[in-house]
Formats: C-alpha cells, sequence, structure tokens
C-alpha cells in the first residue's frame, strides 16, 4: 500500500478543520492514559499481544509541543500525533 503525503495532509487538514467547526477551537480529552503495545505487535493479528506498557496522552502532546518549538521532531512523534488523533476520533466524532 503505497499513500501519497500530500493527499493525506489534505486529508487531515479537511477532518481537523470539520472538527474545529463541530467543537470549536479547544477539544477536552476525557481519557489520558492508554495501553500502548509494541510496534511488532500492533500489526500481527495471528498473535495475542505479550509486550505492552502504558501511555499517556498528555505527555505525547507536551513531548510534540516542546519538539516542534525546539526544531526537533523525531519520527516517533508521528506515533505520538496517531494517539492523539485515535482519541480525538473516539471523544469526539464529527458525523
Amino acid at each position: 500500500m503505497k499513500i501519497n503525503i500530500d493527499e493525506l495532509q489534505d486529508v487531515l487538514t479537511t477532518l481537523l478543520l470539520r472538527l474545529k467547526d463541530y467543537r470549536g477551537d479547544e477539544v477536552e480529552l476525557e481519557n489520558d492514559y492508554y495501553w500502548d503495545l509494541s510496534s511488532k505487535e500492533v500489526y500481527d493479528p495471528c498473535k495475542e499481544p505479550v509486550d505492552f506498557s502504558i501511555g499517556q496522552l498528555t505527555d505525547d502532546w507536551g513531548t510534540i509541543k516542546n519538539n516542534v518549538k525546539s526544531d526537533d521532531l523525531i519520527p516517533y512523534d508521528l506515533e505520538r500525533l496517531s494517539r492523539i488523533l485515535k482519541v480525538l476520533s473516539i471523544e469526539n466524532p464529527i458525523f
């Protein structure tokens, strides 16, 4: 599977603008902690996960904001952002 980055950016922008239309400039998240599965186990549905830990959304968001501010983003920040997007989709449906 290939994903065009420009198309992905367009989709994300459209969805975030729609979320903003429905929920305003800020959204309150009810959840903060989550189960964090290892990268190897997330995409292996043939095995039950055994390597997991607890993550925290406030920590993920704070780290992303600091990394953007210091121009020190790392590839793992995409994973952090994906967790924020996931909780937004669960707690703030836009349709």
